[in-house]
């Protein structure tokens, strides 16, 4: 007999994530898509899931024919994100556009959630119920969103709250970084200042830093590289004026 306890491996997801999924208008298929995403990604520790074949799809009951167009739909809605073989969730939900069921209201889902809080209060004591309380009535809570543990609330934070200056395109920048993660490259706080300073200088000796950004993503560069100066016919670098940094940076010999 199956009898899962709170201390096994487990899938742990903000309750405001588990709350839009489950008042969208996803269609069954599309549920099962995410649930296969979701559990191959944070449930595996990652931010993308590795599924080689769309058929793999088929493992949870979504028919070879039906794949293709539900993963398309997805996509459009800005629900997750598809490159090569990698499949990752977006977790900002108010990017989606997808319609919410038609019966859903805050205020319903709301009374639900005290309703269920109070009951829990007969059998807590005073203290346990007051913690929950303020856990789960507030959606809006800042958890890690991902099964692993090695993404710390302090590196979250510094994430959130990083600010780009304005000559570069957050979209492109975003892009950017998750190009690298894609890539199996770390991206560490230094790197970024690095990369700030790198299209900094680009801009100062006319380059267009978002150009930039655009080129490295298209080709799958690690680094940010000039667009015109030191690049010779082919738009190969010149070895002999710079070398790749420690965090794929550009340096000058």
């Amino acid at each position: 007999m199956a009898n899962p306890q709170p201390t096994d491996a487990h899938l742990r997801i903000a309750h405001s994530i588990q709350e839009q999924v489950m008042v969208s208008d996803f269609s069954k298929r599309q549920r099962k898509i995410l649930d296969l995403i979701l559990r191959l990604s944070w449930g595996c520790g990652k931010k993308d899931a590795l599924i080689p074949h769309q058929n793999n799809f088929e493992l949870v009951g979504v028919h070879e024919t039906d794949i293709k167009t539900e993963l398309e739909h997805l996509v459009n809605c800005k629900v997750i994100e598809i490159g090569d073989t990698y499949y990752s969730f977006n977790k900002n939900y108010d990017q989606w556009r997808v319609s919410l069921s038609r019966k859903f209201t805050p205020e319903k889902l709301g009374k639900l959630l005290s309703l269920n809080l109070n009951e829990l209060g007969k059998t807590q004591t005073p203290i346990l119920v007051k913690h929950k309380e303020s856990t789960l009535q507030n959606t809006k809570i800042a958890t890690p969103e991902l099964a692993s543990p090695k993404e710390s609330n302090k590196e979250n934070i510094k994430k959130d709250i990083y600010i780009l200056p304005d000559f570069i395109d957050k979209e492109l920048w975003d892009a950017f970084l998750e190009m690298r993660r894609k890539i199996k490259k770390p991206v560490f706080e230094k790197a970024r200042e690095l990369w700030i300073k790198d299209l900094e200088k680009l801009k100062a000796t006319g380059d267009d830093p978002n150009e930039v950004l655009r080129r490295s993503i298209k080709n799958n560069w690690q680094g940010l590289f000039p667009l015109k100066k030191d690049v010779g016919e082919k738009g190969v670098i010149d070895p002999d004026k710079f070398i790749k940094g420690k965090y794929g940076h550009l340096v000058r010999r």
